[in-house]
């Protein structure tokens, strides 16, 4: 095995598949809350100028109406995406009343637990998704299902899949979609044992208030974490699922599936989950036949430091760990190293926020070093390294963590000052900015900014390349230069749109 590993390291060093290496994509889906300047649960509907919630791929409502969900396209590299994450922010604060917020923590402020969680049990109009929402609400309560959150979506280059398979892999699996499977399956593994060392850089929920929820009596708050302890977003646990093999995580999910434990796979509230774009989430069978083309990390708490909810830094972490996991080999003993991960990762995310156990920091630098050696053997580029000095900073101090840093805003034992302050000033922010999509206004005019605003306010497809802008609806297309100039005289920008594509008049007003 070391005579391989050796070997996929001389082939990743190659120009052409080092290139592909670091290009991995990364899709964001980001929950906020809608709050009204006071912490109150905003009880405006959701803005009906946005329309079409059922077919939007972009803009949507959560679990209850007042929470906010933005969802990025798949994109090459973490500014991309966070880019992307920035766009979608812009576009929904431009709809928002004057006195709504977009909350910026993953635990909602102490008034709206105190004043709002009943009217919340019912502020739902998707009717198409009713009967799911009732049966999580019924049997996970409010509470958690009200908490705020980011999902990083990664996916590898498709052709250094392929490479990888057939230079090193054809011997053990015996087709491309068994070995693109097992290796997903191997990255997820290589996360759960190290979620504690995320829950430690990245935790941020150390507070609530009266939350109605199961606390032991001798947790004394602040923690790093609730929403990713064993307190927070989890199943039950009568309810949890192994990660020791491939086979045996399915067939547990495909056993709570069939005897009705789960509602359907997205019920499945692990850390790590697999998953296929458009693909039924109750067909696992059909999943790992047709092939697992990318996984969703679930450990992000919110990040009120970073303007979206997380950073760059964060997201190329992440992919560090997981590009290193293509040329190290797991632990011995497996399984019992996964439960000894979940164990510590409740550790450290129930801590004190400016604490740091002892074996924590010695097993953290010993990644560190492991994940120095991986960036300048295969010369990584520089935002890389810029990661790891990020994180190295907040393993060596953690005051300077996501809740250490937190821990110092807490005001009568919560982050309401705190939050508001925050959601206020990037409020003022956004209705601010001189360009319609600041964060792309310098490569694309304005106008093709507008165009794209329109056109994910609309639900329709964009593909934003360097040198065209690509409109979709099904198979009908519309490109656009980056620097082109529109003709929107004696009609709006919407309309424009429409005309362009008549079809999706049948879907927008919608919601």
């Amino acid at each position: 095995m070391t005579e391989k590993y050796d070997a996929i390291k001389a082939a990743l060093k190659e120009p052409a598949l080092n290139a592909q290496m670091f290009a991995c994509r990364f899709g964001l889906e980001v929950k906020k809350h809608r709050v009204l300047t006071n912490g109150r649960a905003s009880r405006y509907p959701y803005p009906a100028s946005l329309r079409s919630r059922q077919y939007n791929l972009y803009l949507n409502s959560g679990y209850t109406d007042d929470m906010i969900d933005f969802e990025t396209a798949p994109l090459v590299g973490s500014k991309r995406a966070v880019q992307h994450l920035k766009m979608l922010e812009q576009i929904m604060i431009a709809h928002l009343h004057s006195d709504e917020r977009l909350w910026p923590l993953s635990m909602a402020p102490a008034p709206l637990y105190q004043n709002d969680l009943e009217f919340l049990k019912t502020d739902f109009t998707k009717p198409w998704a009713q009967a799911r929402h009732d049966y999580l609400g019924k049997k996970y309560g409010i509470a958690q299902e009200i908490l705020g959150d980011v999902h990083v979506n990664v996916s590898l280059n498709n052709h250094l899949i392929k490479e990888l398979y057939k230079h090193f892999y054809q011997d053990r699996y015996d087709s491309l979609t068994d070995f693109q499977n097992h290796l997903y399956f191997k990255l997820a593994q290589r996360f759960y044992l190290y979620q504690w060392l995320f829950t430690y850089l990245f935790g941020a929920s150390p507070v609530t208030e009266d939350m109605p929820h199961s606390f032991p009596n001798d947790l004394k708050l602040p923690v790093r974490s609730l929403r990713c302890s064993n307190y927070g977003d989890d199943n039950l646990a009568t309810e949890q699922v192994t990660y020791s093999s491939l086979e045996e995580h399915f067939q547990e999910l495909q056993n709570y599936i069939d005897n009705g434990s789960f509602y359907n796979l997205k019920e499945f509230f692990g850390p790590v989950r697999m998953r296929r774009h458009n693909h039924d989430n109750n067909d696992l069978l059909g999943l790992l036949k047709k092939g697992i083309n990318y996984i969703e990390f679930r450990n992000f708490d919110l990040d009120p430091l970073s303007r979206t909810g997380i950073s760059d830094d964060t997201l190329n972490f992440l992919e560090l760990l997981l590009l290193d996991s293509l040329v190290s080999p797991l632990p011995d003993n497996l399984a019992h190293h996964l439960v000894e991960a979940r164990k510590r990762n409740n550790e450290v995310a129930l801590q004190k926020p400016q604490e740091e156990a002892d074996w924590m920091k010695t097993a953290a630098n010993e990644l560190m070093v492991e994940l120095q050696t991986f960036v300048a053997d295969f010369n990584a580029p520089r935002e890389y390294r810029l990661a790891l000095t990020f994180a190295q900073r907040r393993i060596d101090d953690p005051t300077l963590t996501i809740s250490g840093q937190l821990a110092d805003q807490i005001e009568n034992g919560n982050l309401l000052s705190y939050g508001l302050k925050i959601a206020n000033d990037r409020y003022t922010a956004d209705i601010g900015y001189h360009h319609p999509l600041q964060a792309i206004s310098d490569t694309y005019s304005d106008d093709v900014q507008r165009l794209i605003r329109a056109a994910i306010e609309l639900g329709i497809l964009i593909h934003l390349e360097d040198d065209k802008v690509i409109l979709q609806v099904k198979d009908h297309q519309e490109i656009y230069q980056p620097n082109e100039q529109l003709d929107f005289t004696n009609q709006n920008v919407r309309e424009f749109v429409l005309k362009a594509f008549p079809e999706a008049r049948a879907f927008q007003e919608k919601q």
